[in-house]
């Protein structure tokens, strides 16, 4: 179920290299910022302001989850940096 202010998300349905991946975490910290979403950290393996490091990235696997503010609707951000892969989506996983 989603609502007006959900509905329009860009999703990401596979990264194809690590820009989009940054993309992707710049446009959920807007969404987050403009308060519409929630950054849900206790479903989220790390803030969204950390995921690089001087050494590189924050972790192998790295999970976000922003929820609407107005219907309740979860997005879901999983990155794999060891292997490349990931999206942004609709739902948990």
């Amino acid at each position: 179920m989603m609502c007006e202010h959900c509905r329009n998300i860009q999703t990401w349905r596979k990264f194809d290299a690590p820009k989009d991946y940054l993309a992707c975490i710049a446009y959920i910290q807007q969404l987050v910022e403009k308060n519409e979403f929630a950054f849900i950290a206790e479903e989220s393996t790390c803030p969204l302001e950390r995921v690089k490091t001087e050494d590189g990235w924050a972790d192998e696997i790295m999970v976000h989850m922003i929820r609407c503010k107005h219907c309740g609707q979860p997005f879901t951000c999983v990155v794999n940096t060891y292997r490349g892969s990931g999206h942004f989506k609709k739902g948990k996983g």
